[in-house]
């Protein structure tokens, strides 16, 4: 850019640099890339280094983007709710209660996830575990001949390997009945069939969430679309336009 071009890259050119590098596993070069920035490293800068650590598990260089997240932007909840959710992956439930005490002490609440899905020209709210709706009994069918299917396929994270506690707990933080899910069932039977089933999110999807789209599309051959707080998800055949990195 320099030399044929003569144009001095900004921050935004050393964030997709850094996109680049996270989304290949090169996290140690993305970190050295980082430090040896000419220009001073913002709170976006952090956050795509704490994208590509969840994506890669690596609790230990998230904990450091964090920290520089939050030196930053002190009631940055995303970041707080991803490093919690990173923890109880992990089953470090320790480190979760720690992270929801520093927000509490903080006055900080993580943000309701809601998903709105719209048919007929009329926008539907969903919130997690939601059954306000008047179809909730067929989109709860809906959604448990899903599970079921993706179950057998293996399709999710086996929890065989939480002690009891864990398996309480991982129980109580179930994305089975997330609102996306909701949302999506109902997409599927309120709309005509081959038409794409288009959701909002206000929050990121997470990745049980995005397995399981992935896995509803393939099944019943309708293209899904989600647009989360970050990206927009185009789940087809089994597959997302994301590559599986958001």
């Amino acid at each position: 850019m320099k030399i044929e071009y003569g144009i001095d890259p900004g921050i935004e050119h050393y964030g997709c640099m850094l996109d680049l590098l996270g989304r290949t596993g090169n996290l140690d070069r993305a970190k050295s890339f980082i430090d040896e920035m000419p220009l001073l490293p913002t709170a976006r800068i952090w956050g795509s280094l704490l994208t590509a650590s969840r994506n890669n598990r690596n609790i230990e260089l998230a904990e450091v983007a964090a920290d520089n997240i939050l030196s930053l932007e002190h009631d940055n909840t995303g970041c707080y709710v991803l490093l919690s959710n990173m923890y109880a992956e992990l089953g470090r439930w320790e480190d979760v209660e720690r992270i929801q005490s520093h927000m509490r002490q903080r006055g900080l609440e993580k943000t309701v996830g809601c998903s709105f899905v719209e048919t007929k020209c009329r926008p539907y709210r969903f919130i997690n575990h939601d059954k306000s709706h008047i179809e909730s009994n067929t989109i709860y069918d809906v959604l448990d001949v899903i599970l079921r299917k993706i179950w057998e396929d293996k399709y999710v994270h086996s929890i065989t390997k939480f002690r009891p506690l864990d398996l309480k707990r991982k129980k109580a933080n179930s994305a089975e009945h997330h609102s996306v899910r909701l949302a999506i069932c109902f997409g599927l039977i309120s709309t005509k069939i081959r038409d794409p089933v288009i959701v909002r999110k206000n929050t990121r999807i997470c990745e049980d969430c995005h397995n399981a789209a992935k896995k509803i599309s393939e099944m019943t051959k309708r293209e899904i679309i989600v647009g989360d707080s970050k990206v927009f998800h185009h789940f087809r055949d089994g597959n997302c336009s994301c590559g599986d990195y958001w």
